[in-house]
């Protein structure tokens, strides 16, 4: 029979679509050896070896570590490999759940949200908003800035970290029927963020229905949401309007500077239609 031809390590690299410094380290970890190591020390490698290096290589592209994949080529039984298959699937899926948020977060843009954005300091207007679903968090009755960090941090662990960075709505849901200014700070409150995607979050839905509402644009402080609230409230009486039981306070942009919100935020009162 005729003697098989060898690869020199550069030539069976370049056929596995691998580096010679990947093949010398898997040698030295002997997961991988060559077929011949000649009295110089070069190394020659087979055209059959070709198929278990691919399969090596899947392994690792899988996620396994050099240990894992020495183990199993040390018990190549399908028991052997199911066993380090499941738990390395159940972080791919996790892990790609995690990219398809990522990746509509970047495919999204700016959009239907330009009515609140184009509002001015604390001069309250009438409306018609779209219907929105938030994910929102637990009810907090205790609004001081320790408990709101907290809830915030826990809200978006939830949901996801990189939801902080999209330009979808953010912010608060807080209880303050009728716009009452001076008990905005006594109120409890929801953290929400509108839903951009359609995986299954294990936290409540919340729905802003569509229709007619009073808002207005405030600074993010103490006086400048109670200002507006008064506004809001003034504007109201004003043409014999009747105000929902919430309070929705948007985030203007996502730079949070402070408890949660960013340095300007947009206030919105559902208006009761008494004749449905």
């Amino acid at each position: 029979m005729p003697t098989k031809k060898l690869l020199s390590i550069s030539e069976f690299a370049k056929i596995a679509q691998t580096t010679r410094r990947t093949l010398i380290f898997y040698d030295q970890k002997d997961i991988f050896k060559p077929a011949k190591i000649a009295e110089n020390g070069y190394r020659y490698y087979s055209y059959g070896q070709l198929y278990q290096i691919g399969f090596i290589l899947g392994l690792r592209d899988l996620g396994l570590s050099v240990e894992e994949i020495k183990d199993y080529l040390s018990d190549d039984s399908s028991d052997a490999l199911n066993k380090k298959l499941i738990p390395l699937r159940q972080k791919i899926e996790q892990r790609i759940q995690n990219l398809q948020q990522i990746l509509t977060i970047l495919r999204q843009k700016e959009s239907h949200n330009t009515q609140l954005r184009n509002t001015d300091f604390y001069v309250a207007k009438k409306c018609f908003l779209p219907k929105r679903e938030f994910w929102c968090s637990d009810f907090k009755a205790d609004c001081s800035e320790e408990e709101i960090a907290r809830a915030y941090s826990e809200f978006y662990q939830e949901v996801g970290a990189g939801l902080m960075t999209n330009k979808m709505l953010s912010g608060f849901l807080t209880a303050l029927p009728q716009a009452h200014a001076n008990q905005y700070a006594d109120f409890g409150f929801r953290i929400i963020k509108e839903k951009s995607y359609d995986d299954e979050v294990k936290i409540p839905i919340i729905t802003q229905n569509d229709g007619e509402y009073i808002v207005a644009k405030v600074e993010s402080t103490g006086i400048g949401i109670e200002k507006g609230l008064a506004v809001i409230r003034k504007y109201a009486e004003a043409n014999d309007l009747e105000l929902g039981d919430d309070l929705w306070q948007f985030n203007i942009g996502i730079n949070i500077e402070r408890l949660g919100l960013t340095k300007d935020s947009i206030l919105a009162y559902a208006i009761i239609d008494n004749e449905l």
